[in-house]
Formats: structure tokens, C-alpha cells, sequence
């Protein structure tokens, strides 16, 4: 009976966030795990891959494509103009109650905080911790440091490393706006996006910037962490939009 009554009770609570994480998390972390351990299995491919876009007279020289820098400068400056937007959004929130139905401020710091925590703090962390090099810094490519596998701890980069992405981490993110995309536009949203995030992502490796298992690797980082972070924020998605709403 105490049972039924409690049902009774969540249900009758207004627009109560439904909590899907707990679907998709097992998903993310089994996925980590395989892309993990296939790229530690055949580590080589990482160099066959990127000796692609490499050769011995220009080294990566579509790192200096106008059109792709031009492209490159616009997934560095997105990131910014979504947090500009959604701190400006959060803001008006705490004037008007017309903003909530349209951007509820758990939403919009969700948003901001997995940008902040997620290709900002955990990249730098990750990157400082493995201390992988960059393709063109290596040996094989011109450069003078040795090649490690993902997630081998090593001395061959000290700052600004090459695991994970940074940019790949960033343009997942994008991603992370599908919390205000209606249910039935989210395959579309997912789709779309997708694949600019990764045109985004991959870039990178055609750069000499990025291994594909730093833009893999890191795509699979982020989606755990926007899981674990959606789950925090929507369980206290009520609490959090009557703090930061009027009234």
C-alpha cells in the first residue's frame, strides 16, 4: 500500500524529468572499455592512420588548408558561444518565468558545467596525466618523441598533449544540447550534429594534432561524464530550477 501511494505521489508531480541515464550508462562504459582495449591491441594503428596525411617533404600539410583552419577556428569558438548563450539564458531565468519552459535553467547548467568539467577540466586532466605526444612530434613523423599507446602513462609530453582531444571532446558536447530538442527530433538532432562532430573531430587527425583513438577515446570519456552529470542534474531538476527561477 505505501508502495502504491508513493507511485501515486511521483506521478502527480508536474513535469517531473524522466531519468534515462541508467539505459544508456552500462552502454558507455562497456564501449570505453572495447575502444580502449582495441587500440591497445593494434596500437599501430593509430600510426598507419595518420601517416596517411603525413608525408616527408611537407609533413601534414593540410594542417595549413585555409579552409580547414578556417573550419578548426570555428569548433575552437562554439564552445564559447554556447556557454555565452546558455549563461545569458540562465540569467534571464531569474526575471521572467516565460524563459523556463523554453530553456529550464537545470538544463542550461547542465550545459555549462559539463563544458566546464568536461572538455575543459577532465581533458587537461586526463592530457597531464598520460603525457602522450602529438603525431607530429614524433619520431616517425619528423618530430623527436616516442610513440605510446592510449592510456600508457609516459614522459614524452609535459603540457598541451595529444590524449585525449580536446577539440573532439568539445565538438561532442554539441551533442549535450539535445536536452532541449523535443523527443521526436532527436534522431535528427543526434544525426546531424553527429556527423559535424566528428567532421569536427576528425580534422584533427588530418592536422597531425590527434591520433583517431584520442578523438574515439575522448568521444566515449565525454559521453560517460554528460551521463553522470545529466543524472545529477535532472534528479534535481526541481530543486535546482526554483533556486534559480523567480519564484
Amino acid at each position: 500500500m505505501q508502495s502504491a501511494n508513493l507511485n501515486d505521489f511521483e506521478k502527480a508531480i508536474p513535469n517531473r524529468p524522466c531519468d534515462k541515464t541508467r539505459d544508456f550508462l552500462p552502454h558507455a562504459l562497456i564501449s570505453l572499455g572495447l575502444v580502449s582495449i582495441f587500440f591497445a591491441t593494434v596500437p599501430e594503428l593509430d600510426l598507419k592512420i595518420s601517416r596517411v596525411f603525413w608525408d616527408a617533404a611537407s609533413g601534414f600539410g593540410k594542417g595549413r588548408d585555409p579552409v580547414l583552419i578556417t573550419f578548426r577556428d570555428i569548433n575552437r569558438d562554439l564552445p564559447w558561444i554556447v556557454i555565452g548563450i546558455a549563461a545569458a539564458l540562465l540569467i534571464a531565468n531569474s526575471f521572467t518565468t516565460r524563459m523556463k519552459g523554453l530553456a529550464p535553467p537545470h538544463k542550461l547548467l547542465f550545459v555549462i558545467t559539463f563544458f566546464a568539467v568536461g572538455p575543459g577540466l577532465g581533458v587537461e586532466v586526463i592530457k597531464r596525466f598520460v603525457g602522450r605526444a602529438r603525431p607530429r612530434a614524433l619520431e616517425e613523423f619528423g618530430g623527436s618523441a616516442m610513440f605510446t599507446p592510449p592510456w600508457d602513462i609516459s614522459d614524452q609530453c609535459i603540457r598541451n598533449c595529444s590524449f585525449i582531444s580536446g577539440e573532439a571532446a568539445s565538438a561532442f558536447a554539441l551533442l549535450t544540447l539535445i536536452v532541449f530538442v523535443k523527443p521526436k527530433y532527436a534522431k535528427i538532432y543526434i544525426g546531424a550534429v553527429g556527423v559535424l562532430a566528428a567532421a569536427f573531430s576528425f580534422n584533427r587527425v588530418v592536422f597531425g594534432a590527434h591520433f583517431l583513438s584520442d578523438v574515439i577515446i575522448g568521444w566515449n570519456v565525454m559521453w560517460i561524464l554528460a551521463l553522470l552529470l545529466w543524472r545529477f542534474f535532472s534528479r534535481g531538476a526541481t530543486h535546482v530550477d526554483a533556486f534559480l527561477s523567480r519564484g
